[in-house]
């Protein structure tokens, strides 16, 4: 059995390891530790003993830790988490960036996670609901979740039975689906993604199982392309925004946290100043848009999404104009630009490349760039620097608890 000594922590939170020539990727070790380990030959290994452990090894909070693969870092000790985090960060920025210090870092609680993703299986009789295991499609069935609200840890119980249920009909060839819980105001709102269509078994039992459970609304899909259709209705979900009230449509994009939320928009609002035009760029159902409209102050939104986008004039009545655009595709132009004095934009993980290249074209002075990943973001920042736009603030916001993964909030002005 091979031995070795850690010397580092990857960006993923793996453990790494010499083993001769090659450095070895061990899920759950820690910096300065001796471990037992065995690897198939590849670069990862899995973890057989820690011999002498690091004084910032912490004991997990959850049971599921280590067969769970959604939490990476409960492990460690929340000092040395948070500087985990924070070097990483600094790290993707070139050393010639010249920007202020951080803002202080926003670090979020665990047990504060509003919005989870379950993975449903089903082979002949058997049937599993749960989290996948890390980098496999193994699916690790939990009865509880460290980072999770207590109105979604009540559940994971009943939603197990409802979808384990041997009764219940699926198609004789094996398939995955999933199901995206998202607790709203009024209470959950869940998404069933199932490639085939719900028989009245299924819609009934939705209904009871909406009821029984105090759920808001419960739709299917039969893909992730698909229109969702409501299969019960107890209540519409809603969520305030700012001075609004906003009816997200089924499988709406949420800040994962209500903490994580409100620092995002604390951030973007104080950024904004008085800013009279705003443009809203992948504004989704408008987590940032409605608490900037302010009197006043003209906003416009652009998105890929329809019923988002439909949901956020409702919610505006009609103070928001939006526009239905691919901006990976198509971006606003500068000509489409002018007159906003400030741009905001949240894209998904991979970033903004072709809209940050045209608003380093445009007129616009000021742009508050919102990123779920720091890798991308650094890359839309030196588009924008390249322009002549100075990296003036920069907030830090970890709401992905015990995850590799953190988010920011950031503002750029005209030299």
């Amino acid at each position: 059995m091979p031995q070795g000594k850690v010397f580092d922590l990857g960006r993923q939170g793996d453990g790494l390891l010499k083993d001769g020539k090659r450095t070895l990727f061990i899920p759950g070790a820690l910096p300065g530790e001796t471990v037992d380990y065995e690897t198939d030959g590849s670069n990862r290994a899995r973890l057989l003993g820690v011999l002498t452990p690091a004084s910032d090894r912490a004991k997990p909070v959850c049971p599921f830790f280590g067969r769970c693969g959604g939490c990476a870092l409960q492990h460690l000790k929340p000092d040395a988490y948070r500087c985990f985090k924070m070097r990483y960060l600094k790290e993707l920025f070139s050393a010639d960036w010249e920007f202020p210090e951080f803002d202080d870092p926003v670090f979020v609680d665990f047990e504060s996670r509003r919005r989870v993703t379950f993975a449903v299986l089903w082979n002949g009789s058997a049937r599993r609901l749960g989290f996948n295991a890390r980098q496999s499609g193994r699916i690790v069935e939990i009865a509880a979740c460290a980072v999770l609200i207590p109105e979604l840890k009540r559940l994971i119980a009943p939603l197990r039975e409802y979808f384990c249920d041997r009764g219940r009909f699926y198609p004789k060839k094996p398939g995955i689906g999933d199901v995206c819980v998202q607790i709203t105001d009024t209470g959950a709102d869940i998404l069933i993604t199932l490639p085939f269509e719900p028989d009245f078994d299924w819609r009934q039992s939705a209904a009871e199982f909406a009821y029984n459970n105090g759920v808001a609304r419960i739709s299917w899909r039969v893909g992730e392309r698909a229109e969702p259709e409501p299969l019960a209705v107890l209540h519409a979900p809603e969520i305030k925004l700012g001075d609004f009230v906003l009816k997200p449509p089924p499988g709406v994009f949420l800040q994962p946290s209500v903490a994580g939320q409100g620092a995002l928009t604390a951030a973007v609002l104080e950024y904004a100043g008085r800013a009279k035009r705003i443009c809203d760029l992948f504004c989704g159902a408008g987590t940032f848009t409605l608490p900037l409209l302010q009197k006043k102050r003209i906003i416009k939104g652009a998105d890929n999404a329809p019923q988002a986008l439909a949901a956020l004039r409702a919610a505006s009545a009609g103070r928001v104009g939006v526009q239905e655009r691919d901006l990976f595709k198509t971006p606003l132009y500068p000509d489409e630009l002018a007159g906003f004095d400030t741009v905001v934009f949240d894209p998904p993980r991979a970033g903004a490349k072709a809209q940050c290249e045209q608003i380093a074209a445009s007129d616009v002075a000021r742009v508050i760039a919102v990123s779920c990943n720091p890798v991308s973001f650094v890359r839309d920042a030196e588009i924008l620097m390249k322009a002549g736009f100075g990296l003036k603030r920069l907030r830090p916001v970890d709401q992905f608890i015990f995850t590799p993964h953190l988010e920011l909030a950031a503002l750029f002005e005209k030299r």
